[in-house]
């Protein structure tokens, strides 16, 4: 003979209702510690990265300074030289060629 539903034994379906309860409350507490974890961690490697300065390319457009290019100062670069640009030629413009001259002959006299 099968279980019977858990309605007809109100203490099971009680204690079924608590331990999905208790599951629910140790998955956000731990989903919130991972999350305090990650923040304390965050701010300690942002406190350990100031020193004050402000490096790279953001310092150099807050000083005004175009941004440097190491290879180029040495006279090493890679890369080729960049190729001109083609200019266009000018177009030949060919006058249209009026229609050949037709006569026609005199209208008859009556």
């Amino acid at each position: 003979m099968p279980a019977p539903p858990p309605a007809d034994r109100p203490e099971e379906a009680r204690q079924e209702r608590d331990m999905a309860m208790q599951r629910v409350r140790v998955g956000v507490t731990g989903l919130a510690a991972v999350f305090l974890l990650t923040l304390l961690a965050a701010a300690i490697l942002s406190l350990l990265g100031q020193d004050g300065r402000i490096r790279g390319r953001a310092a150099a457009a807050l000083a005004g300074e175009a941004p440097r290019e190491p290879l180029a100062e040495l006279g090493v670069a890679p890369g080729v030289a960049p190729k001109p640009v083609p200019t266009a030629r000018p177009v030949r413009r060919v006058a249209p060629t009026p229609p050949p001259h037709v006569t026609t002959p005199p209208p008859p006299t009556r």
